[in-house]
């Protein structure tokens, strides 16, 4: 059976008043790609995906496919519903969910809700699962300039056809995703139980508002604790003192703006949180092994 019929014999598409005209079931899949006999089992692959607006109550019931999904929510927001309890799905969220464990059910909270969604399998993705305390599913926040969203941006411009580059392409761009999802997960729930309250809070702020200055000084006053046992136990929880935890996050920003804007690099270096453009080039050369501009210049085909 091919994937595009398992979709549609899987899916019920439900209007919350039942007088409106819904879209046919394959609307809700983005787009059926194209496949490689000889690749399907072996590598990740992408079924189906793409962008994906839902203006109007509804809900999309599923039951159990042999696949996994993705889905970021861009705007509005929507609900999982599984296991007889309910998920909420953000902006901004990013949704990995074993497809054949259960049935399942979305429906939007928030319209118009606009999502990508990607559906996929293949190359002993249960594995991964396996290593880390994986149930059905699982939901992270990955932030406007991080690894995991550039890479889920880069699968939507690719392409659906048949041919092996795409096809390799696409399962470099899922392996990547699903291991930096599964690494953020585990790293998510090992922190909340080996960590002091205001350790999490201090890393939720330099992961939201890393563009801020920032001061150790300033830190003891908000802790009421010394800078250097705050450095110390960050270290330990996190394997990396928070200036060097927050000089990460902001070049990893910088990365993503070099990519997707025309802006100059001192523009650069004050978006993502350095008044000295000359400090910005020094620790983008300590962290890459080479200048903004020449990195652009190596990396942007």
């Amino acid at each position: 059976m091919t994937f595009a019929r398992q979709y549609e014999q899987a899916l019920t598409v439900k209007a919350s008043s039942g007088q409106e005209a819904l879209p046919l079931p394959q609307y809700f899949a983005g787009g059926f790609y194209e496949l490689l006999d000889t690749t399907a089992c072996h590598i990740p692959t992408v079924f189906s995906g793409g962008s994906i607006e839902i203006s109007m109550p509804c809900a999309l019931h599923f039951t159990p496919m042999d696949c996994r999904m993705l889905l970021y929510t861009q705007e509005g927001a929507g609900v999982l519903e599984t296991g007889g309890s309910s998920h909420a799905l953000q902006e901004g969220s990013l949704l990995y969910l074993n497809c054949l464990d259960s049935s399942f059910m979305l429906s939007p909270t928030e319209l118009t809700w606009h999502f990508i969604c990607f559906m996929f399998g293949g190359g002993h993705i249960d594995v991964y699962e396996s290593l880390v305390p994986f149930e059905t599913f699982t939901i992270v926040k990955p932030g406007d300039f991080s690894p995991i969203l550039r890479d889920f941006k880069s699968l939507l411009s690719g392409s659906g056809s048949a041919v092996l580059s795409n096809k390799l392409n696409d399962a470099a761009l899922l392996t990547s995703i699903v291991t930096k999802l599964f690494i953020t997960s585990y790293d998510l729930k090992s922190e909340e139980t080996r960590c002091a309250p205001y350790l999490q809070e201090l890393k939720h702020l330099l992961d939201n508002r890393f563009t801020e200055p920032f001061r150790l000084d300033d830190l003891e006053k908000r802790y009421h604790m010394s800078k250097y046992r705050i450095c110390h136990e960050f270290s330990k929880a996190f394997g990396t003192p928070p200036l060097k935890y927050l000089n990460k996050k902001r070049l990893e920003a910088a990365v993503s703006l070099l990519f997707t804007t025309d802006k100059k690099i001192h523009e650069i270096a004050l978006a993502v949180g350095y008044e000295n453009t000359n400090h910005f080039i020094t620790l983008f050369k300590k962290e890459y092994g080479t200048t903004p501009l020449a990195y652009k210049e190596a990396h942007q085909n």
